[in-house]
Parts: structure tokens; C-alpha cells; sequence
């Protein structure tokens, strides 16, 4: 074979390489990657300096997050503060928000684009859903935290976006790092977040999902919630979940909406487990295969607890669960 024509076919394998580059990254939205998003550091606005996230620091609502990105801090953004009651560590959080520890940074987000993160509830068609993905062993959401919980969420928007179904996506860590019990605290904050969201929008349908410690998160944010709310629930996806190590709520669980749970067995020291309960449905994916890498790719191997939430097969399989019993 000539040099040119093995020079031309190089440059075509180049060429080819770049544009499956660019089809992969055009396929991917906000939340697959580092998205446009509302970040917060929930223990850095403890507006009035006592210590604790109360309704005292949502007095000036410009000193808080701008949560829907409609360019205004106001009442909306007040009210995922009002009501709630979380301890904070002096210690911990004066390291945490003067960025003394290089590992901490935001532990929850409201993902949007360009527009509001907001869904209208006079608007025709199916009602829209609120995606809350909680990540476990999540220090810093501005980083590669939670990539596999994002890429759930983000496959599962676009899903709904086929069927003209308006979202709302917020991910969480599993812990606020300076609450003096940081899963407990993030207990309360991403249920009370939830519960401001539901009563927000009447509309509202709701899909929780969790990886890991994420798992427990849900969990109980689905018992607590579901006597008042069962009805808007979709379902409590479990990936893998493992309370070992959670000092917080290991011992609720939803009991009556359906609650996917997933697990794997394959790994010697993490790994969930079936859950016997009559409204639970229990998968062992063992089986599936995903990278080597988790989210940093690599060749594609039976799954573990670091590596299923980025498994395709899993991923797709939820996926399909989510949108069959949303109608």
C-alpha cells in the first residue's frame, strides 16, 4: 500500500474519531456532564452566622441561591429555607466555606439550561415529573461526584422530553459535610426541598433515585413523605444501596409506593441487597457489565458497587421502569 493512501486513511480514521467526539457529546445533556446548574453549598448560607440553617437566613433572599435560574432571589428561593431546623459545626463549617479542605464544595444543585427550572401546571399535556437523584461518597457536586446518578437523571429527561413531559432535575450528595449529624441533615434538607417542590407545583409528579448511600437518602424521604404524597410518587429507584457507615435514618423505607430495588453481589465489600416487602421489586444485576472505570470508562466488565450506576444495561433498564409506570 502507497504512503498517500495510507496517510488519507489516518486522516479519515481521525476524521471519523472527531465526529463520533462531537455525535457523543451532542447526545449528552447538562446533567451528564458538569451541567448549568443553581450549585449550592447548603451550610455556607447560614446568612445571620448562629450556626444553624433556619428561617432567620432566608430573611434577604438575595444573599441565597438563585435555585430556578429565573434571575431573581426572592420568596421561591426563601422558601426551600423556611421551615427547616439543621445544626451546623462551627469547626466544619468555617473549613468548608472558606475552602480551607480542597475536597469540599457544593453538595446540591438544581440542574437548568437556559431557561427557568421551573414547569407550568396550566400547561396541556401529561403532568411533569421532579427527578431527584441523590449520589453516596459525594464531597464536591462541582467535580465528577455522582456521575453516575447524573447520567440516570439526565437519560431519564430525555426520555420524558420525547414525550413532551416538562422536568425539573436536582441531585444531592448524601450528607451536608458541616451539619453536626451530615446525613441527617441532608435527611432534612432534601426533604423538605422535596415536600416545597410538591406543594410548589400541585401538578408535580415525583421519581426518586439513589446510588449507594444515596439510596438510604431516598428512602427516607419516601416515608416520610408518601402519607401525604403517594399518590404523585412514581417510584423509589435503590441502586445498589448500603446503609454501612450511614449514621442516619437506616431503618425507613417506603411502604407504599413501589420501590425498584437494585443490587448487585459481585463486589467482596460493598453491595446491596434484596429488600422483602410487598410493595418492593427486586433485581439482582449481577449479571450486567459496566466500565472497568465507572464513569471514566474502560473495558466493560460484570458489574460492582462503584461501577453499576454507570452501567448502560442498568441504566436503560431504569429507564424503561420509570417511563412505564409514569403512563
Amino acid at each position: 500500500m502507497g504512503t498517500r493512501r495510507i496517510v488519507k486513511i489516518a486522516a479519515a480514521i481521525t476524521l471519523l474519531a472527531g465526529l463520533t467526539a462531537l455525535v457523543a457529546c451532542g447526545s449528552e445533556t447538562g446533567l451528564a456532564k458538569l451541567p448549568d446548574a443553581t450549585f449550592a453549598q447548603l451550610e455556607c448560607y447560614d446568612a445571620n452566622g448562629d450556626h444553624v440553617l433556619n428561617d432567620a437566613d432566608a430573611a434577604d433572599p438575595a444573599k441565597l441561591p438563585d435555585f430556578d435560574n429565573n434571575g431573581k432571589h426572592d420568596a421561591a428561593d426563601a422558601a426551600f429555607f423556611n421551615g427547616i431546623d439543621i445544626p451546623l459545626n462551627a469547626q466544619t463549617q468555617n473549613e468548608a466555606c472558606t475552602h480551607a479542605n480542597k475536597d469540599w464544595g457544593p453538595e446540591y444543585f438544581v440542574a437548568h439550561s437556559s431557561k427557568p427550572a421551573t414547569v407550568d401546571c396550566n400547561a396541556s399535556g401529561p403532568q411533569p415529573v421532579l427527578l431527584y437523584g441523590a449520589g453516596g461518597g459525594v464531597s464536591n457536586l462541582s467535580k465528577r461526584d455522582a456521575a453516575g446518578v447524573r447520567s440516570m437523571l439526565d437519560g431519564l429527561q430525555k426520555a420524558y422530553a420525547k414525550r413532551n413531559v416538562q422536568t425539573i432535575a436536582v441531585v444531592s450528595g448524601e450528607s451536608i459535610i458541616a451539619g453536626q449529624q451530615p446525613q441527617v441533615a441532608m435527611e432534612t434538607w432534601s426533604t423538605h426541598a422535596v415536600q416545597t417542590y410538591l406543594d410548589r407545583y400541585p401538578c408535580l409528579r415525583l421519581l426518586l433515585l439513589g446510588h449507594s448511600h444515596g439510596g438510604v437518602t431516598v428512602n427516607h424521604i419516601a416515608a416520610l413523605l408518601e402519607p401525604q404524597y403517594a399518590a404523585r410518587i412514581i417510584e423509589v429507584v435503590d441502586v445498589d444501596r448500603v446503609d454501612v457507615l450511614y449514621v442516619g435514618d437506616t431503618t425507613s423505607w417506603p411502604q407504599q409506593v413501589h420501590l425498584f430495588n437494585i443490587y448487585e453481589t459481585n463486589d467482596d465489600k460493598l453491595k446491596g441487597a434484596p429488600h422483602d416487602a410487598a410493595n418492593t421489586e427486586n433485581w439482582d444485576a449481577s449479571g450486567e457489565k459496566g466500565p472497568k472505570n465507572g464513569d471514566q470508562g474502560g473495558s466493560l466488565e460484570p458489574v460492582d458497587h462503584t461501577t453499576i450506576d454507570n452501567s448502560a444495561s442498568v441504566k436503560q433498564r431504569i429507564i424503561d421502569d420509570v417511563i412505564q409506570r409514569s403512563g
